[in-house]
């Protein structure tokens, strides 16, 4: 017997609300970082040998965790827009297997009253 598979198309549209506020908040974060990183006096390491020695490590890592930050918040908000996606194309399809079901039943003769035999010859005895 196959498996069997249900997807729950507002549920999927629930999910994807948490997602965006989230990549909003990590994209905003990573924004203000970067900002903050390239201002004129937020150095706090100076600008002695020391502070330069310290910058030259630790400005290019910054800028490395706030580019992978970003394309994180980037991720979140496509995985949010493929979830609404998702369920859009679920929602559409048990809607045309409803349209469809129930066509079908008219013309085998649900509440159409066309009646049929299941098939023979015709519907005649």
């Amino acid at each position: 017997m196959p498996e069997k598979f249900v997807v729950n198309p507002d549920g999927l549209q629930s999910a994807s609300v948490p997602l965006v506020a989230l990549a909003e908040r990590l994209e905003g974060a990573f924004k203000s970082a970067a900002a903050q990183l390239s201002a004129d006096g937020s150095r706090a390491w100076g600008n002695d040998k020391p502070g330069a020695q310290f910058a030259s490590g630790y400005v290019p890592a910054a800028q490395d965790i706030i580019k992978a930050g970003s394309g994180i918040g980037q991720v979140l908000g496509t995985s949010a827009q493929n979830l609404r996606a998702v369920a859009k194309v679920f929602q559409n399809a048990n809607e045309a297997a409803i349209q469809d079901t129930t066509r079908l039943s008219g013309r085998l003769g649900g509440s159409s009253g066309r009646g049929g035999s299941g098939g023979g010859r015709g519907g005649r005895p």
